[in-house]
């Protein structure tokens, strides 16, 4: 790459890592850019032009090439804009019924995610759900078909987090159907609301209080749950043996692999504790066997009744949000805290740094004495 392009690549990749985008997105974009630049056409709406055009059947595929030029080409000022006035959409109308053939490609399309995708049973029902709405609307896999499934949707009032949620799910369905397509997602702003996450004083109130029940397994869930910042989907996938050994990488939200790791302090307490007990495999194991979520979250209300923890805090997810503010607290280094909770975006992790009510009140009457 001549000194000129790789001047405008260096300034480009830095102008991305302030977007909002995600690790994903960012990294395809840097890799057309930089297969872009490395060509002989020129940075400019021409030299697009014309490398699109030489290259079209190895593009054919690589659906991102032309929004990633696209914005290249709009950073450098080179006129290119990709907001044009679009038509109107006309959103669809609901059909009589399922036909037959696309309630079989439904069936067909959640028993192969069944067999060759590790989802969870949550994530197969939404899919399905999507799907078989689309299909109560459309009766074919097409980018109109799926841009009037998604203005119907806008126009009855669902949720942004919803219906991006759908368009995960048709993405899927379109891959694997092998006419992929690409929508763009409603903007949302995520909140985390910080008054719905248990205190430190609670945190230790609530550890006493199951640090003397007969069963002292619950006092290691919480535990392992507020030091380690894993999904409860991850949390059932730990046993006692991952713990002893201080570390563990397993297949978390998204298929991706995450390492988690677990502090000194946690290692001593289970290595005593497995040694009187005799505890192997599983650490979320109950009387009657593995433990779903929905048991789980019905536990920790209860236990959250008898230290008088409102009951909106006792849940596993809670204590995810509870490990990320106590992180920061201690080291207050987002990105390190963005990798250890496995997110795709340091905007998603930037949200822990918001303050209760509590907290900012006392840090205003702390600062504000003149």
């Amino acid at each position: 790459m001549k000194e000129e392009k790789k001047s405008l690549f260096m300034g480009y990749v830095s102008h991305l890592y302030q977007t909002r985008k995600t690790y994903e997105t960012i990294g395809k974009t840097i890799k057309a850019v930089k297969d872009f630049l490395e060509s002989e056409y020129p940075a400019s709406r021409s030299g697009y032009k014309s490398y699109m055009k030489a290259n079209a059947m190895a593009l054919a595929d690589c659906y991102y090439v032309k929004e990633a030029l696209c914005g290249f080409l709009d950073y450098l000022g080179k006129g290119y804009s990709r907001t044009r006035k679009t038509k109107d959409v006309k959103p669809l109308e609901k059909l009589s019924e399922v036909s037959e053939k696309n309630k079989k490609l439904i069936s067909d399309f959640i028993y192969y995610l069944t067999q060759e995708e590790d989802y969870s049973p949550h994530t197969l029902e939404l899919y399905s759900v999507s799907v078989k709405k689309y299909f109560e609307y459309a009766n074919e896999v097409s980018v109109d078909n799926y841009k009037r499934f998604v203005k119907m949707l806008e126009d009855k009032g669902f949720s942004p987090q919803t219906i991006r949620l759908r368009i995960t799910a048709l993405e899927r369905f379109s891959k694997w159907m092998k006419k992929p397509v690409e929508l763009k997602r409603p903007k949302f702003k995520r909140k985390l609301n910080t008054e719905n996450v248990p205190t430190e004083t609670e945190y230790n109130r609530l550890l006493d209080y199951l640090r003397t029940c007969p069963n002292r397994d619950r006092y290691f869930f919480i535990k392992i749950l507020a030091t380690t910042g894993a999904r409860v989907s991850e949390f059932f996938q730990f046993r006692w043996e991952d713990i002893l050994s201080g570390e563990v990488t397993l297949k978390g939200k998204g298929n991706k692999y995450r390492r988690f790791f677990f502090s000194r302090k946690l290692q001593e307490e289970v290595k005593a504790y497995v040694k009187e007990h005799n505890k192997t495999g599983y650490v979320a194991v109950g009387k009657c066997g593995k433990l779903t979520q929905r048991g789980l979250c019905q536990a920790m209300k209860e236990w959250g009744d008898k230290c008088g923890i409102d009951r909106c805090k006792m849940h596993p997810h809670a204590f995810r949000h509870f490990f990320a503010k106590m992180y920061l607290k201690k080291n207050n280094d987002v990105i390190q805290l963005a990798d250890l909770l496995g997110h795709g975006s340091i905007d998603t992790t930037r949200i822990y740094l918001q303050k209760s009510y509590e907290e900012q009140k006392r840090e205003y009457n702390r600062s504000v004495t003149w």
